[in-house]
């Protein structure tokens, strides 16, 4: 257990079975249920990318977040856009599920996962020109918490992105 205040530290493993397995629960119904049921196989399937993290001294999961390639349509952004060849959608990174355990939620858990999900994008992101990380909200509840990390709501606020070049000014390219 850290400290009030104190920042922990986490380390990142691939999921793997036995993280599955165990009892993690963060308080939304649809996220443990996705973490319990669904997670191993859309990561072993190649559907999802899902990390989960783990406090020093422990492999048990402390958070986890899931990502997926996946395209979206140009028009739900405001204002002028490079259509990439003419096409409507364009190719981003989804931060699909994000979740921190119960017993750990507001000691900056989700804080470092999201920046560990943004310096992968950095880095991804730059090599194969995915533009934005993309993001629907689980609710109206957790916007702020990615407005105050630098996303922002687009398709009449459903939604909220993270653009490239915001994540390669945190995490610059080496």
């Amino acid at each position: 257990m850290t400290h009030q205040g104190a920042v922990p530290s986490i380390g990142y493993k691939p999921l793997n079975k036995a993280a599955c397995q165990s009892q993690f629960k963060c308080g939304a119904t649809s996220i443990d249920k996705y973490f319990a049921r669904e997670a191993w196989k859309q990561h072993t399937g190649g559907v999802h990318r899902v990390t989960y993290g783990h406090l020093e001294g422990s492999t048990a999961p402390a958070a986890f977040f899931s990502l997926a390639c996946v395209t979206e349509e140009i028009s739900k952004l405001k204002g002028p856009y490079h259509p990439f060849g003419g096409a409507d959608r364009f190719p981003c990174l989804q931060l699909v599920w994000l979740g921190v355990h119960k017993a750990l939620q507001g000691q900056k858990i989700g804080s470092l996962m999201v920046g560990k999900v943004v310096e992968i994008f950095a880095n991804v992101g730059a090599q194969i020109g995915l533009p934005h990380l993309v993001l629907v909200p689980i609710s109206e509840d957790v916007k702020p918490f990615y407005l105050s990390l630098g996303f922002r709501e687009y398709d009449d606020g459903k939604r909220m992105f993270l653009p490239l070049q915001s994540a390669i000014e945190v995490f610059p390219q080496k």
